[in-house]
């Protein structure tokens, strides 16, 4: 999963975008996993991104996907 900050304190950089790790079993608990980190940043939460991948690096939802 790749958390993404559009509107970070500093911008020079380019958008921060970072790697969480973890591994989920299903796409309900990694998008879970990924609204519990957002809130956790202090940052409104329509300025951060998250993008979930499988196991090959295929993107398989978006935090605009509403319907999945």
């Amino acid at each position: 999963m790749e958390i993404t900050l559009a509107d970070p304190p500093s911008s020079e950089d380019g958008l921060p975008i970072y790697a969480l790790p973890e591994s989920f079993d299903t796409l309900a608990d990694a998008k879970e996993a990924a609204a519990s980190h957002i809130a956790k940043l202090g940052q409104p939460p329509s300025t951060v991104m998250f993008t979930v991948m499988d196991r090959d690096g295929v993107t398989v939802a978006t935090g605009d996907d509403s319907a999945t």
